[in-house]
C-alpha cells in the first residue's frame, strides 16, 4: 500500500506495460484497490490472500499476487486458469506472433514449512513446463530463495539446490544475476539486521535471452518503502501500442463530474452561462429551411458546449494525487526525505548502530504506517458514506459497486465470413463491415414483387400525405419542462457529449429553445442530420460464447440524447392507434405488463390441459436480430395502416431515411454506413414501432383458430416483444401456426432461426415422442427443457434444475458482491444485507413468482444457500445453527421470501383492466379452482392458495372469486408483509423453544429482527468490530453440563460469559467501569433494576444489548452503547491479560 507513490512513478518513467506484483497482502474484497492505482492505464489480473476463503470475517495470512497490464496490450492478453492462490498468469497472444505466458509469483517464506515450500515449487515448474510446450514463459516474483549466477555467488541451502536444479533440468536462468544485467543483485532486505539477498527473480529459458536487453534493478529510491526493489527488463517484440492519433476524441472526451458539479453549485453558473449565450439567438422565422433549422441547432449545442467547457468540473484521473495522499502522509514522507538525505550525507552506512541509518530507518516505517493508516480511513470514510446512503440516496453505493466491476471483455481478434482480423484498424474496419450486413436491407428475404408493391404503396402513401392537411400538436414549453426535469442522470451521451444533465439543469431559457426547435421541426418535418447518425460499440454477450465470432457480440448505439428528448415528447401523439393494438397476448413495453405476465401466460394453459390428460405442442420461435432487421418501407406501410397519418406519418418517414452509423472499437472510429433497416436503437418510440410491426402476425395466430383455447380465451401465443411462444394441442395445427409466422417473416423479409427454436411436448402419457415440425423446411430441435423470456421451462414440470440454478446464482453473485468490498469487515452487515437482497435475490429468484410444487428437498437447497449467504454476510461460521443466524440479522426463510413474491404478483394480476390477458387466465383458472373441475389442479392458482392457507389470508382470495373486488396495492403489501412475519415469527419461536442449544439464545434474541449491536453499530461505525464480538457470543453462548473452574479467579461456572459478566474476580476493574456507565443512565432506577436482575437475566439484558425497562431513546442508545464497548473489553481483557 504505501509502495503506491513509488510504483506510480516507475512505470510512468519506464514506460512499463507489464507488471508483476507479489504478496499485496489485499484480500478479495479489497483487491478493487490495484484496480484504482492506474485504472485510466492499466488492468489488473490477480490472486488474493483469502484466495480460496473470501467469506471469511478475519483473515490473518499473508501473501497475493497480481500482474498489471497496460491497456494497449489488454486486448491480446487472457488470464490463465491456475489452480493455486500463489500463481497467476496471463497469455499475450500479439497479431502474429507466438504466444507469451507470464506467470506472476509468491513462494512460501523462509518462515514456513520446507514441505509447504517443495509442493508450491513443484507445482510452479509443471505449470511452467506445461506452458512451455505453447510458447515463450516468464515467470516472475518472490520466489523467497536464492538463484546462483556469473553476478551472484551463495553458500547454497536445501531450498536453494532444489530450486537450482529444477532450473538446470529446463534450461533456465535468472536475468538479473547474469552478466548483462546491470545494478543491485540483492534486491531484499531483511526486517532485522540480516544481511542484502536476492530472492526475487525473472526466470526463463536461456534461448529467450537473444529477445531481452535492459535488464536493471534500481538503486534505491526516496519513494521506495518496500524491503523490495523492482526487476526489469525488456522484451523485443512486434510493437503494439495504440496510435493516438486514431483515436476519436469527440467520443473519448473528459465527462462532466456532475456530482461535483452540483455540490459546488456548479450547476447554477452553467444554467447561466447557457442562458447568456442564448440571450440574443433568434428562432428562424417561418417557413423555416432546412439549413435554418440546422443553424438552430449547432447554435443550440455549442452554447451548451461552451458553457459546458467555462463552468462545469470534469472526470479527470490524476494517478500521482491519491486521496489518501493526506497531509499527515505527506509530513511524514518529506521527514522520511530529511532522514534519508543526512543518512546519505554520513556515509551511508547499512548499520543499526549508526544512529543516522537508524533515524531513516525509523522515518522509513513510520511513513509506511501512516500511509496504511490514510488508505485504511479512506476506506473506512467510503463505508461510512455507503452506510449513510443505502438508506436514504442508494446512488453512491452503486457509483461505488460500478467502479469495481471487472473490467470488460476486450476482442483481440475478429473472425469474420471466415476471415480472422488482428489488427486493430482491420477488427475495427471487419466490425463496420459485420454491422453494415445487418443494417441491409437483404431482398433475399422476401421476393422482388413484394419489395415492389410495398415500396409503391408507401410512394402512394408518401404523396397522399404530402397532400392532405394533418399537423401535428405544437409543443407547449411546460410539456417540454417536464419532459426535462424527469430526465435520468448518468445516461450516455451521442457524439456531441450533450447529456441529459446538460439540459436537465440548463435553465428555462435552453429549454425554450429546445421546444422552438421541436415545434419547428414537426412543421417542417425535418430534423437534424446529427439525429440520424450513431456510433455503435460491441458487447460481448458474455458466458462461454466464441470470443472471436461477432454475434457473440450485441451492439450498443450512443445516439444523441436531445433527439431523445424529442421522441420522448412525441410519444404522446401516438395515442389514436389502431383498435387492435398492442394484441391481448403482447405483454412487452406496457404500463403493469412484464416478461412474469408472459410467461404466466404461457404456463397456465398447458397445466390446464394436461390437467385433461391432453397433450401441449409448445413451439418457442427466436427471431434472428429482431430490432435491427425491420424493414423500413414495412414499416412505414403498417404505421399508415394503424392509424397514423399526415405529418406524424411524415415525420417518421423523414427520422428513418438517410440514417449512418460507425463502429467505436478501442479507441478507433469505423468508416460510417448507412443504416437501412432496423429501429433506432435507445429510442424512445423503437419499441413502439416494432410492436406495430409485429402485431399483425399476432392476429393472424389468433384468427386462425388453431392455437390452444382456456374456456372462452385464445391462447394461441404468449408473446414478449420479439419472443413468441406458439401454442397448440395437435402437431398439424402446430405446423399450420408455424407456416403463418414463416409467410409472415418472408412477407415482411425478416427471418427466424430454425436450429435456436425449440420445440417442447407436454404430456401425462410416459411415451418416446418425437418432432416433424418444419421452419424454412429445416426442423425445429425437439428439447425438454428451454428458457423462456428467461424462465426456464420443462415438458415435465420438473423444478430441479430451475432450483440448482437459483442455489448456485445466490451463492456466486453474493461471493462476487463481497469480493467487491460489500464485506462484513469493511461494511455493516445490515448494509451489506440490503445491497444483497436488492442484487443477489432479484437475480437468483427471478420468476419465482411461477415456481409451484417445489419439493422439500428443493425447499431445503433453496434455505442451504439462503443461510449460507446469511452466515457470510455476518461473518459467522458456517457450523452456527442457522435460526440463531438468520434472526440475529432479521431475516425470514427463502420460502417465505418465494411466497411474498407470489402473493404480490397475484395482486398485481387482481389489479389488471379485466380486458388484460393475464388477469382473463387467472380468472379463469381461479373458477375452475372454486368449483373443482379437476380432481388435482396444477399451477398457479393452487400454489397461491396454499400459500394464502399457511398466511391466514384466503378471505382475499374467496372475496375476490366472489365480488371481484381486491385491495389496494398499498394495502395488500401491508397485509401480505405482516400476515408473513407473524407466520414465520411463530415458527420460528417454536422451533428454538423445543431445543435445549437455544435456551440462553432464545432469551437474549426474541424476536426475528436486527439484533441491536448490529443496529447500534450502523448508527456507530467506531463499534462495529465491537458489535461482531457481541454477535459472535451469542451465536455460540450456551450452558455447560458440568461446572467448570475459572483459571484465572479459581471459581466455578456453567457458563464463561455470565461468568465473566456477573462473578468473575480477576476482572472486576473491567466490570466496573461497565457498572459506572449503566448508574449514569437516567432514570436512576435503572440501575437499581439491572442489579435486581439474576445472573442469568442480567447477562441476557447485556448480550441483547437492549432491555425492556422504558428508557428515553437517547438513554437506550447509551445503553446499547456501553453493552457493545463493555462486552468486548471484558471478554478480551480476561483472555489476553
Amino acid at each position: 500500500m504505501s509502495a503506491v507513490p513509488y510504483l506510480l512513478e516507475f512505470l510512468n518513467d519506464n514506460k512499463i506495460d507489464i507488471i508483476c506484483l507479489s504478496e499485496h497482502w489485499l484480500r478479495k474484497s479489497q483487491f478493487h484497490f490495484l484496480n484504482s492505482i492506474d485504472k485510466q492505464n492499466y488492468l489488473v489480473f490477480g490472486k488474493c490472500a483469502d484466495e480460496h476463503c473470501p467469506e471469511k470475517y478475519s483473515y490473518s495470512a499473508r501473501g497475493g499476487v497480481a500482474i498489471m497490464v497496460s491497456k494497449t496490450l489488454s486486448p491480446y492478453v487472457t488470464e490463465l486458469v491456475i489452480d493455486s492462490n500463489r500463481i497467476c498468469g496471463i497469455e499475450l497472444k500479439l497479431p502474429n506472433l507466438p504466444s507469451i505466458f507470464f506467470l506472476s509469483i509468491y513462494l512460501p517464506a523462509i518462515t514456513q514449512p520446507n514441505e509447504a515450500f517443495v509442493n508450491e515449487l513443484e507445482y510452479l515448474m509443471d505449470t511452467y513446463k506445461s506452458y512451455s510446450n505453447h510458447g515463450t514463459v516468464y515467470i516472475l516474483g518472490d520466489f523467497n530463495c536464492k538463484i546462483g549466477g556469473p553476478r551472484y555467488s551463495f553458500t547454497q541451502d536445501r531450498r536453494s539446490q532444489l530450486l537450482e536444479s529444477l532450473l538446470i533440468d529446463n534450461n533456465s536462468i535468472s536475468l538479473h544475476v547474469q552478466d548483462f544485467a546491470k545494478g543491485p543483485v540483492c534486491t531484499f532486505q531483511s526486517y532485522e539486521d540480516g544481511p542484502k539477498t536476492g530472492i526475487d527473480h525473472i526466470v526463463t529459458n536461456n534461448e529467450n535471452t537473444r529477445d531481452i536487453y535492459n535488464v536493471f534493478v534500481p538503486d534505491e529510491s526516496i519513494f521506495n518503502v518496500s524491503d523490495h526493489k523492482p526487476i526489469a527488463c525488456t522484451l523485443l517484440i512486434e510493437q503494439c501500442r495504440a496510435d493516438s492519433d486514431n483515436l476519436y476524441e469527440s467520443v473519448m472526451a473528459d465527462k462532466v463530474s456532475w456530482t461535483k458539479a452540483l455540490e459546488m453549485n456548479s450547476v447554477n453558473d452553467y444554467s447561466f452561462a447557457v442562458s447568456q449565450f442564448l440571450w440574443s439567438v433568434q428562432m428562424p422565422s417561418l417557413p423555416a429551411t432546412k439549413e435554418d433549422i440546422e443553424l438552430y441547432y449547432k447554435t443550440i449545442i455549442v452554447a451548451v458546449q461552451k458553457a459546458d467547457k467555462e463552468t462545469l468540473p470534469h472526470k479527470q484521473f490524476v494517478k500521482h494525487i491519491k486521496p489518501y495522499w493526506t497531509k499527515v502522509v505527506d509530513l511524514s514522507h518529506k521527514t522520511m526525505l530529511n532522514k534519508r538525505s543526512l543518512w546519505i550525507l554520513n556515509g551511508k552506512v547499512h548499520d543499526r548502530s549508526d544512529q543516522f541509518f537508524a533515524d531513516y530507518k525509523h522515518a522509513k516505517r513510520t511513513f509506511r504506517n501512516e500511509m496504511d493508516k490514510a488508505y485504511n480511513e479512506h476506506i473506512m470514510n467510503i463505508a461510512n458514506r455507503m452506510e449513510e446512503s443505502i438508506d436514504n440516496d442508494q446512488r453512491y453505493v452503486w457509483s461505488v459497486l460500478k467502479s469495481r466491476r471487472k473490467q470488460k471483455t476486450f476482442c483481440r481478434e475478429l473472425n469474420l465470413n471466415g476471415i480472422t482480423h488482428t489488427n486493430e484498424s482491420e477488427i475495427c474496419e471487419a466490425w463496420a463491415d459485420h454491422f453494415e450486413s445487418i443494417f441491409q436491407f437483404d431482398s433475399k428475404l422476401t421476393n422482388s414483387a413484394n419489395i415492389n408493391l410495398v415500396k409503391h404503396e408507401v410512394n402512394k402513401i408518401r404523396q397522399t400525405q404530402k397532400e392532405i392537411k394533418a399537423p401535428i400538436n405544437p409543443f407547449e414549453f411546460e410539456e417540454i419542462s417536464n419532459i426535462c426535469k424527469s430526465l435520468c442522470n448518468n445516461k450516455s451521451t451521442g457524439l456531441d457529449n450533450v447529456s441529459y444533465e446538460h439540459i436537465k439543469y440548463g435553465g428555462k431559457t435552453l429549454q425554450k429553445h429546445l421546444c422552438n426547435l421541436f415545434n419547428l421541426i414537426i412543421q417542417t418535418r425535418y430534423t437534424p442530420l446529427d439525429w440520424k447518425t450513431s456510433v455503435i460499440i460491441p458487447l460481448f454477450k458474455g458466458g462461454n460464447k466464441n470470443k472471436t465470432d461477432p454475434n457473440s457480440y450485441r451492439g450498443i448505439s450512443l445516439t444523441s440524447c436531445i433527439a431523445k428528448i424529442f421522441e420522448k415528447s412525441l410519444y404522446p401523439r401516438f395515442d389514436s392507434l389502431h383498435i387492435k393494438f398492442p394484441h391481448q397476448s403482447q405483454m412487452a413495453y406496457q404500463k403493469e405488463l412484464s416478461s412474469i405476465h408472459a410467461s404466466f401466460n404461457l404456463q397456465e394453459p398447458i397445466r390446464h390441459y394436461i390437467e385433461r390428460n391432453s397433450d401441449v405442442i409448445v413451439v418457442l420461435l427466436d427471431s434472428t436480430k429482431a430490432f435491427d432487421t425491420v424493414w423500413h418501407d414495412a414499416l412505414l406501410y403498417k404505421l399508415h395502416k394503424y392509424g397514423v397519418t399526415g405529418d406524424l406519418w411524415l415525420l417518421i418517414d423523414e427520422i428513418y431515411s438517410d440514417m449512418r452509423s460507425s463502429v467505436l472499437f478501442n479507441g478507433r472510429l469505423s468508416r460510417w454506413f448507412e443504416l437501412k433497416r432496423g429501429v433506432r436503437q435507445g429510442g424512445v418510440l423503437s419499441a413502439l414501432l416494432y410492436l406495430v410491426y409485429i402485431n399483425d402476425l399476432l392476429c393472424d395466430i389468433e384468427d386462425s383458430k388453431l392455437g390452444c383455447v382456456l374456456l372462452d380465451i385464445s391462447v394461441s401465443s404468449s408473446v414478449q416483444a420479439d419472443d413468441i411462444a406458439l401454442l397448440s394441442t395437435t402437431e398439424k395445427g402446430m405446423q399450420q401456426l408455424i407456416n403463418i409466422c414463416q409467410t409472415y417473416s418472408e412477407k415482411w423479409a425478416f427471418k427466424f432461426s430454425p436450429t435456436k427454436s425449440n420445440v417442447l411436448r407436454y404430456s401425462k402419457k410416459n411415451k418416446n415422442v418425437t418432432s416433424n415440425l418444419t421452419l424454412y423446411n429445416d426442423i425445429i430441435p425437439l428439447v425438454t427443457s428451454a428458457k423462456h423470456v428467461g424462465i426456464l421451462l420443462n415438458c415435465k414440470f420438473r423444478s430441479m434444475d430451475q432450483t440448482l440454478n437459483a442455489c448456485r446464482v445466490l451463492r456466486s453473485t453474493a461471493l462476487s458482491v463481497l469480493n467487491s468490498g460489500i464485506h462484513p469487515s469493511i461494511l455493516n452487515p445490515l448494509t451489506c444485507s440490503k445491497i444483497i437482497l436488492q442484487i443477489c435475490y432479484s437475480k437468483a429468484l427471478y420468476g419465482c413468482e411461477l415456481w409451484n410444487n417445489l419439493t422439500q428437498t428443493e425447499l431445503t437447497m433453496l434455505e442451504r444457500s439462503h443461510r449460507f449467504v446469511c452466515k457470510i454476510i455476518q461473518g459467522l461460521p458456517k457450523r452456527t445453527r442457522s435460526d440463531k443466524c438468520t434472526s440475529l440479522l432479521g431475516w425470514f426463510s427463502v420460502e417465505s421470501i418465494i411466497n411474498r413474491c407470489k402473493l404480490l404478483f397475484f395482486g398485481r394480476l387482481c389489479r389488471l383492466k379485466s380486458s388484460a390477458l393475464p388477469k382473463r387466465i387467472m380468472i379463469s383458472r381461479l373458477m375452475e379452482f372454486k368449483h373443482k373441475c379437476v380432481p388435482e389442479q396444477l399451477g398457479f392458482i393452487p400454489d397461491i392458495y396454499k400459500a394464502a392457507e399457511k398466511y391466514n389470508i384466503t378471505d382475499y382470495i374467496v372475496n375476490f372469486a366472489n365480488t371481484g373486488s381486491f385491495p389496494s396495492k398499498k394495502l395488500w403489501s401491508i397485509i401480505v408483509n405482516q400476515n408473513i412475519n407473524a407466520s414465520e415469527e411463530t415458527w420460528w419461536s417454536y422451533r428454538i423453544s423445543c431445543d435445549n442449544d437455544f435456551y440462553m439464545f432464545r432469551h437474549i434474541h426474541s424476536a426475528i429482527k436486527p439484533h441491536k449491536a448490529w443496529t447500534i453499530a450502523k448508527q456507530f461505525p467506531e463499534l462495529r468490530v465491537s458489535a461482531k464480538y457481541v454477535i459472535d457470543l451469542c451465536s455460540i453462548v450456551r450452558y455447560e453440563d458440568e461446572h467448570l473452574l475459572c483459571d484465572k479467579c479459581g471459581k466455578f461456572f456453567l457458563n464463561i460469559v455470565e461468568h465473566l459478566l456477573v462473578s468473575c474476580d480477576f476482572i472486576q476493574d473491567k466490570r466496573d467501569d461497565l457498572w459506572e456507565d449503566i448508574i449514569n443512565i437516567n432514570p436512576i432506577q435503572f440501575s437499581v433494576y439491572m442489579d435486581s436482575l439474576s445472573a442469568h437475566e442480567f447477562t441476557t439484558t447485556i448480550l441483547s444489548c437492549n432491555t425492556s425497562y422504558e428508557l428515553e431513546n437517547d438513554e437506550l442508545t447509551f445503553f446499547s452503547k456501553t453493552c457493545v464497548r463493555h462486552v468486548e473489553k471484558i471478554c478480551r481483557d480476561f483472555y489476553n491479560r
